[in-house]
């Protein structure tokens, strides 16, 4: 009995050391200016996928990004520009 209950007692002393590890980079977003910030900001909420099925120029992201400014974001201006300049690059609808 005394084993078992060691063991639940490891994982669940253990759960807060693996929440805190870095997470994957996300398959699909390629490196570029603004990506850091796109991951750190948006991936709190959204999954990759949001991003892959929406194709805007970079007037259309930065007007979303200020739409979730809108609904609680937390953003600067800079944080907008840098994730529109990489939405719409990444992104836009030029973009395959």
């Amino acid at each position: 009995m005394k084993l078992p209950l060691a063991l639940l007692a490891a994982v669940l002393v253990s759960q807060p050391a693996l929440a805190q590890r870095a997470k994957p980079a996300p398959v699909g977003f390629p490196d570029g200016p603004g990506k850091d910030v796109l991951v750190n900001k948006c991936f709190q909420c959204h999954s990759p996928n949001m991003w892959m099925d929406h194709r805007q120029d970079r007037r259309g992201w930065e007007s979303t990004l200020y739409r979730m400014v809108g609904r609680g974001a937390l953003w600067t201006q800079d944080d907008i520009k840098q994730m529109a300049d990489y939405l719409g690059n990444v992104y836009g609808r030029k973009a395959q």
